[in-house]
């Protein structure tokens, strides 16, 4: 005869399987090996965004190309079309303190180490000095392709032109040798001390920020200042800067 059932306590849970240790070693590893690859694929193919400067030079020229109508045909039929209309074509000067005054000298280094003086450009004609942010500025640079594709018409009223920025003469000679150089020199004015002595730079006291503005000086052989644009947007008229140094040297007899 069979002994008594032994009786069982309904309450007792009935014993935990064994964990499957060695699968969960196996997936943990699995998704560590496909944690690094995933970040050694990122880190392969990761390429640091380009600074914004590294393409301003072909910015300014594409938008030259998409919108810029060049100027055409002979210096004396652009100087006749602005005399017949100048309300048409062309910007009067701007009344800044230095109008119809001495204009500062000032001798500064071009991209090439030489030294460009004003004073001693004058000898040779009238100048048109373009003070401009530097070439991290897209409307700056533009503003230079801009009088650089109608160079020709100034060199022939025998005008020169010269930008000036505070960027240091080997910056700016790398982005000439990015985008092409300009037929006119390029000086390095640290600090902006030519610039403040033209009204168009303006340090700091600590109460203050600096303030830095565009400016287009045409000065004639006498040094004097005949007309200037100063503000926050270059100017790229470039029919009305013509006309004025036409007028200095005598090739018109009226306009603005």
């Amino acid at each position: 005869m069979d002994g008594p059932t032994p009786a069982t306590n309904p309450t007792t849970p009935p014993a935990a399987s064994p964990r499957p240790l060695g699968k969960i070693v196996f997936v943990c590893a699995l998704l560590a090996a496909g944690l690094t690859l995933i970040a050694w694929t990122a880190v392969r193919h990761f390429r640091p965004a380009r600074d914004p400067e590294d393409n301003v030079g072909q910015q300014a020229l594409d938008h030259l190309k998409k919108h810029k109508v060049p100027l055409s045909g002979s210096l004396e039929t652009l100087l006749k079309d602005t005399k017949r209309a100048p309300e048409k074509f062309l910007v009067l000067t701007q009344d800044h303190p230095l109008l119809a005054q001495q204009a500062p000298d000032f001798a500064l280094s071009a991209v090439d180490g030489k030294t460009w003086k004003l004073s001693e450009r004058l000898k040779d004609g009238p100048v048109i000095v373009v003070f401009y942010f530097g070439y991290h500025c897209n409307h700056c640079v533009r503003q230079l392709f801009d009088v650089n594709e109608d160079v020709r018409y100034f060199q022939e009223l025998g005008a020169q032109l010269v930008a000036v920025s505070a960027d240091a003469p080997e910056s700016t000679r790398e982005r000439l040798r990015q985008f092409g150089k300009f037929q006119f020199p390029v000086l390095s004015d640290p600090d902006n001390k030519v610039a403040q002595s033209y009204r168009v730079y303006s340090p700091g006291d600590g109460k203050k920020e600096a303030t830095l503005l565009h400016g287009t000086f045409v000065i004639g052989t006498d040094g004097l200042v005949q007309w200037a644009n100063v503000g926050d947007e270059p100017f790229t008229g470039n029919r009305t800067l013509l006309f004025q140094v036409a007028k200095l040297e005598g090739r018109l007899s009226a306009g603005p």
